[in-house]
């Protein structure tokens, strides 16, 4: 064992800590250890290194969701589950949809423009997908309702959060829609399914915090032929603070490292957001 790699035993004793707070205990696990993993070289003990996994996991899932016990998901789908059945219209469904959107902060900026969101992506890449994958989802997945994509497309849901997961898979089975929901870690090493679009909706910023070379290796591993890739314009605050022009480098950044796989980049953004799509070459999709 290298010399700086931590003891299995005390990663999985940080593990089994930080798994004890409500907040993250649906984190995915392989999260957990990764984050333990590293914090363990750095801390000055096992309750720094507990200290410092949760902080990282506050920037990456709990600034931007209210933490969600097992009950309080079940009685999402609940809800989900009695508007589906009591209003064949879907008016009462939608409204809960949107309720449950409004929690998240990152979907909630983007009720405002929720009819003209996922069209404006659409048109720029030639219509609906027939097969997508929504990365590091949250509960982005609840608004299919105005997405206008087929019941019959597949549907790829992967997020770090196991609870958001949960609700995710109940609402895509309750409404028929073809899918696959995980819990996965994003910023590791993964595989993942070729599909026509991928969507990383206000990821590279938390990937980033993770580790700066992740949002790149994750573009890299996609077979796709669009990457749709956005960043807030706004903080969690609702101020602006210069925060396109850094997001617009952290794009031309991107775009560099991915070079020459990029052949073409097409704006979509709406208030509040920066909305790029990134049209892969032939080579690098799944029909080449």
């Amino acid at each position: 064992m290298n010399a700086h790699e931590p003891a299995d035993e005390d990663v999985r004793a940080v593990v089994v800590r930080v798994a004890e707070s409500r907040r993250y205990r649906a984190v995915d696990p392989a999260v957990v250890r990764r984050l333990a993993s590293e914090e363990l070289r750095r801390a000055r003990g096992a309750d720094d290194a507990v200290k410092r996994v949760k902080r990282r996991l506050h920037q990456a899932v709990g600034a931007y969701r209210p933490s969600a016990a097992g009950g309080a998901i079940h009685r999402d789908i609940e809800r989900l589950t009695a508007a589906s059945q009591g209003d064949p219209s879907g008016g009462e469904l939608r409204a809960v949809c949107l309720d449950l959107l409004a929690r998240h902060a990152s979907t909630r900026e983007r009720l405002p423009f929720l009819d003209r969101f996922y069209t404006t992506i659409w048109d720029a890449i030639g219509g609906a997908p027939a097969s997508l994958i929504d990365l590091g989802c949250g509960l982005a997945p609840l608004a299919l309702p105005w997405m206008k994509v087929r019941a019959s497309a597949d549907y790829h849901a992967i997020d770090a959060d196991a609870a958001a997961i949960r609700l995710v898979d109940a609402f895509l089975s309750l409404i028929g829609q073809q899918h696959e929901a995980e819990a996965r870690d994003l910023a590791g090493k993964i595989e993942l399914p070729a599909v026509d679009v991928a969507l990383l909706l206000k990821l590279v910023p938390i990937i980033d915090r993770q580790d700066p070379a992740a949002s790149v290796r994750l573009l890299r591993s996609l077979a796709v032929r669009h990457a749709v890739v956005s960043f807030p314009a706004r903080s969690l605050g609702g101020r602006a603070r210069g925060m396109e022009t850094t997001y617009r480098r952290r794009l031309d950044a991107l775009l560099r490292d991915l070079d020459p796989r990029v052949q073409r980049v097409t704006e979509a953004s709406v208030p509040n957001e920066l909305v790029v799509v990134l049209t892969f070459r032939r080579e690098h999709t799944a029909d080449a």
